[in-house]
């Protein structure tokens, strides 16, 4: 694992580590890191909405196979995100 360093201001400080002492986080990098795994399964979600919603807008168009196996591929890295968590 790498070290990352940011600058934050006192506001949000305090509010990081509030939530650690919830005692959900370990500390401040596993609350951090929380946040980014949420981003990035908010963001996995958001493509298949999408990759969807163009099928749905575009039934005289068959959907290849590589797109279902993508769509697949994303629901399958989601759900194994809500099991680690």
């Amino acid at each position: 694992m790498v070290s990352l360093n940011i600058a934050v201001p006192e506001s949000a400080k305090k509010f990081i580590e509030g939530q650690v002492a919830t005692g959900k986080f370990r500390d401040t990098a596993e609350y951090i890191l929380a946040l980014v795994e949420a981003d990035r399964a908010r963001r996995s979600g958001d493509e298949i909405e999408t990759k969807l919603l163009h099928g749905l807008r575009s039934p005289s168009e068959l959907m290849a196979d590589e797109e279902w196996d993508d769509i697949r591929r994303v629901g399958e890295q989601l759900l194994e995100e809500k099991r680690r968590r």
